[in-house]
């Protein structure tokens, strides 16, 4: 009988209004909190197309120097949501990655933008993202933190470049954040997705002996200084105890039409990464102790003009034993290192002893049309040969609406044929041989954020 009452009284008219109301409030209690009010999802296609003509380099299999067309053309769909956050400290966020296979080549793998399955390219799905934030405002400390798959951007040892998608890490991260410093504080356990890919991979190392390691963990992080007129960033990571690397960024605005920069980066193996073998060709390496990079950059907005001018000029040092050494820009395999330097181009100048100038021009024809030129020449000696290579490109980027971009670039380069370790140069009778390149670039992006 008492349950016979219980449900009568709860389909009744006024407990129905009752609870009706009581929804209602709840309701409007959760759109109203933060968590759903400061959600957001933003929606974003990409048409990428890369092409990258060489002659320089020798291929194992058909054991001869060949031209190698790497071309690749595919279409991405990108949703990433970002929640708000719940009482003001947890969240999350999720995105997804789509890539479509439109056009390839044979040799299209290492334009990243289509999986390599075997050899054959193909698209890909991912969730590229997922993980949990949590935030924590101290007045006048704010700390931020992140816990599983995430992507890096200049932060640690690590950057991205985008393609169809973007490489993401798991593991933990922490910024804390007083005035105009900051802490970068990172733990990753070797897993890595990479941009061009749906699985999980595992990051590597060769040492100085040329032996290749999984990484199992990755300690890394920054301090941050960014003023009005100044920026320095000071980085540091480790991988296992196979390999070191240390950083230094800056950038100052001299007036309010100049700003100059420098960047020094230093590699050296940990102590397990050491070279131990004697036998100076023994083991593909990319240098014997340690190696430095330097770079100066100067950027120059001219008065009253729709000019900008951009140069700079770099230096490598990483001795090798019977070759050329080089400082990696990618020297953890599967991830983008981090390397905001000149040196960084269609073909990277980065080999022990070179030393490379670079200029570029831009004008800005109006407020959604840029175009420009830039150049790239560089030197260095090996075996008593005097290496000289460069390169001459033109691009342009177009805005037309705040959701549209489309962006090309091309340009040819002057090379020289290299040994199998793709940085030493070939010599016949003491001499190089030029070799040539072609590349080419466009990319359509379309984001809409709801």
């Amino acid at each position: 009988m008492k349950l016979k009452r219980m449900v009568l009284f709860m389909f009744s008219p006024c407990f129905l209004a009752v609870s009706a109301a009581n929804a209602g409030n709840w309701e409007n209690t959760i759109k109203e909190s933060s968590f759903i009010s400061d959600s957001e999802l933003e929606l974003t296609t990409i048409n990428m197309w890369k092409y990258l003509k060489t002659e320089n380099r020798f291929d194992k299999q058909e054991q001869r120097y060949r031209k190698q067309v790497a071309n690749a053309w595919g279409q991405n769909f990108q949703a990433d949501f970002r929640s708000g956050y719940l009482g003001g400290i947890l969240g999350f966020d999720v995105s997804y990655y789509g890539g479509i296979k439109l056009g390839a080549s044979k040799d299209f793998a290492s334009r990243a933008i289509l999986y390599n399955d075997d050899g054959e390219a193909k698209g890909y799905n991912k969730i590229g993202q997922r993980f949990a934030k949590v935030r924590f405002d101290l007045d006048p400390v704010l700390i931020n933190g992140k816990a599983g798959w995430f992507t890096l951007k200049n932060t640690g040892i690590f950057t991205n470049s985008q393609r169809l998608s973007l490489n993401s890490y798991n593991g933990y991260y922490t910024n804390t954040a007083m005035g105009d410093w900051s802490l970068d504080l990172l733990y990753l356990d070797g897993k890595v997705m990479r941009r061009d890919s749906p699985n999980i991979d595992r990051m590597y190392f060769s040492d100085g002996n040329g032996v290749r390691h999984n990484i199992d963990h990755v300690i890394t992080g920054g301090v941050n200084y960014n003023s009005k007129p100044l920026k320095v960033y000071y980085f540091y990571g480790q991988a296992d105890d196979v390999f070191r690397q240390h950083g230094l960024e800056t950038k100052y605005k001299l007036t309010s039409d100049v700003t100059l920069g420098g960047v020094v980066y230093y590699h050296d193996y940990g102590s397990e990464g050491k070279r131990t073998l004697t036998n100076a060709n023994a083991g593909k390496r990319n240098f014997d102790k340690d190696a430095w990079h330097f770079a100066g950059t100067m950027e120059w907005r001219i008065p009253e003009s729709a000019w900008t001018i951009r140069t700079g000029v770099t230096y490598t040092d990483a001795k090798k034993a019977n070759g050329v050494g080089q400082f990696a820009r990618n020297p953890i395999g599967n991830t983008r290192g981090r390397f905001n330097s000149p040196a960084y181009a269609d073909i990277d100048y980065v080999r022990d002893g070179e030393v490379m100038g670079a200029l570029e021009a831009a004008y800005k024809v109006n407020n959604e049309l840029s175009v420009g030129a830039r150049t790239n020449y560089s030197e260095f000696s090996y075996s008593g040969e005097r290496l000289k290579q460069g390169q001459f490109g033109l691009f342009s980027y177009w805005k037309p609406t705040a959701n549209l971009s489309i962006s090309l670039s091309g340009g040819i380069g002057w090379h020289h044929q290299q040994e199998n370790d793709y940085t030493t140069p070939k010599l016949y009778d003491g001499h190089s041989r030029r070799a040539h390149s072609l590349s080419g670039s466009m990319t359509t992006t379309y984001r809409f954020k709801m």
